[in-house]
């Protein structure tokens, strides 16, 4: 039983710990309040909250040590903890004691990552995270969490901005996806960006499981989502889907023939990959590869593909600008994409970027385009262009007369903003559009129904059937609008694919209409 010693003029709080020890803390002005203490600590022993004081004092580098290791998660989320722990919270908090941290310290110091120059996603994870650790900590180091976020507090404005962005993630209509398909393959130069993007937008696959999806789950009319692939540090691991949503996904007729031809082609399936440790690929067969056998990485290809598809700009990158892409109009709908310019700025006379070499898309009266290899080199006095070398030796354009300038065009916005996951945010309102079974749709997007409906509801054949001949409709009514625009594509797969789409001039108005048609 808890009880008081008196020490001078103070009192010292006496009781026994959970494991039998005499436990005490000095300096209560009273009898009483020690022996309050005491007997609160023996309430917390027997309500398996207690902190010993003495683990109260473990600094928070030395729980993270004990914590880190312990975790049994996804590489990528180990990675993103590691990040953050070793580069936000343990320079600023590693050397105190977990029972010095207090909630006022920790809210100024996120504060401080958004005024340093980091993104408030950034200061929120790295919170997220500091909550995490700390909350493992309880019982056994400290009583309470000071890293955790108090509902009702801070700004409430910010919090309704917050919530609205999150509400405005871009999502694209069946034509926007067919139209973001097809120019991220006339960036490419392959058909194969087309099938997965097109993959991607009528089944809700995520970025990891598009590019995890191997041949033998592509079964005719089903397509198995039973792995995903993950890349970390510049090298990829297999693994299940998320949170372990292995699925079964229902091909509308025209994806069905479109992967079946796509497969049939003879393409090589198997990457580059060469590790020999696991988990990581050591190279296996996958259905979308890259041309040189690679697997698609998230980022690069949203730099060099999505984005530029999607805003008509080709983004920001260290020193270099934006600037809008730029095709050559004399080809097929979309055009050729040619090497970019930078953006004319209003009322400034503009220049077409010169210099020895450079590739010229347009001649003037000193410098010509070479047909032959394309770059730009002074002219002889009657015209033609000096000699000059390509890589086999002496080009075959030296002494010609300049080429005819190219039919310059830039695209304008299809859908700006528009991430992989926005074709998976498409991909269920399309559903909630056709007024699709919710039982039916949280099994396609991998989610769990909650609740007693989730228990008794199931997936029938006739579900899967209404939702394939939904997804077919807006797939020919897409490949009408898009043939509206241009009758061919200089996407080889889609000028197939549009041939049997021709307009008729007596055909009814289209039961859907695409939003946002600037093109």
């Amino acid at each position: 039983m808890a009880y008081a010693e008196k020490r001078r003029n103070l009192w010292r709080a006496r009781w026994r710990g959970p494991d039998g020890t005499l436990q005490s803390k000095p300096d209560f002005q009273t009898r009483k309040a020690a022996e309050n203490y005491g007997r609160d600590q023996e309430a917390a022993i027997r309500g398996n909250t207690y902190v010993d004081p003495r683990a109260a004092r473990i600094t928070l580098a030395e729980w993270v040590n004990q914590w880190y290791p312990a975790l049994d998660l996804e590489l990528t989320t180990l990675s993103n903890y590691r990040y953050l722990i070793e580069v936000h919270i343990l320079p600023v908090f590693g050397d105190r004691a977990l029972s010095s941290l207090t909630a006022e310290e920790i809210a100024i110091w996120e504060r401080k990552l958004v005024t340093a120059g980091y993104s408030r996603r950034t200061a929120h994870d790295a919170r997220s995270t500091l909550t995490t650790v700390l909350g493992d900590a309880i019982p056994r180091h400290i009583q309470a969490n000071p890293a955790q976020r108090r509902r009702g507090k801070g700004r409430k404005g910010q919090r309704r901005i917050e919530r609205n962005e999150s509400a405005e993630k871009a999502w694209a209509t069946p034509l926007q996806a067919l139209l973001i398909a097809e120019r991220c393959a006339a960036l490419s130069g392959c058909d194969t960006d087309f099938i997965m993007i097109i993959t991607v937008a009528y089944t809700g696959m995520r970025w990891s499981e598009i590019i995890g999806l191997t041949p033998e789950c592509v079964k005719g009319s089903e397509i198995d989502i039973a792995w995903k692939l993950y890349e970390l540090n510049g090298r990829f691991y297999r693994g299940r889907p998320k949170d372990g949503s292995i699925r079964t996904a229902d091909a509308p007729p025209f994806l069905s023939e479109l992967l079946s031809g796509y497969l049939a082609s003879g393409a090589p399936r198997t990457c580059t990959c060469r590790n020999v440790e696991k988990p990581w690929c050591p190279g296996d067969g996958y259905v979308f590869l890259g041309p040189g056998g690679g697997h698609f990485r998230r980022s690069n290809y949203s730099e060099r593909f999505l984005r530029p598809a999607a805003d008509g700009w080709h983004p920001a990158r260290g020193q270099r600008p934006a600037m809008p892409v730029m095709v050559d109009a004399g080809n097929l709908f979309p055009g050729k994409p040619v090497p970019p310019w930078p953006a004319a700025v209003p009322s400034e006379t503009f220049s077409p970027p010169s210099g020895r070499g450079v590739i010229r898309l347009v001649s003037d009266g000193e410098t010509g385009r070479c047909p032959v290899c394309g770059r730009a080199f002074p002219r002889r006095l009657d015209g033609a262009l000096i000699a000059h070398q390509a890589r086999a030796g002496r080009c075959g354009g030296s002494g010609r007369l300049p080429a005819e300038d190219v039919a310059l065009a830039s695209w304008l916005p299809v859908l700006t903003g528009l991430t992989p996951h926005g074709l998976r945010h498409g991909h269920q309102t399309w559903m909630d559009e056709a007024r699709i079974a919710d039982v039916l749709k949280s099994d396609r997007m991998g989610h769990e129904v909650p609740g007693m409906h989730g228990v008794y509801g199931h997936v029938s054949s006739a579900m899967r059937e209404e939702l394939k001949t939904a997804l077919q409709e807006r797939w020919e009514v897409s490949l009408r609008e898009r043939e509206r625009l241009a009758p061919r594509s200089a996407v080889g797969v889609l000028d197939a694919l549009l041939a049997p789409h021709q307009p008729d001039p007596e055909q009814d108005p289209l039961p859907i209409r695409s939003q946002n048609r600037t093109f």
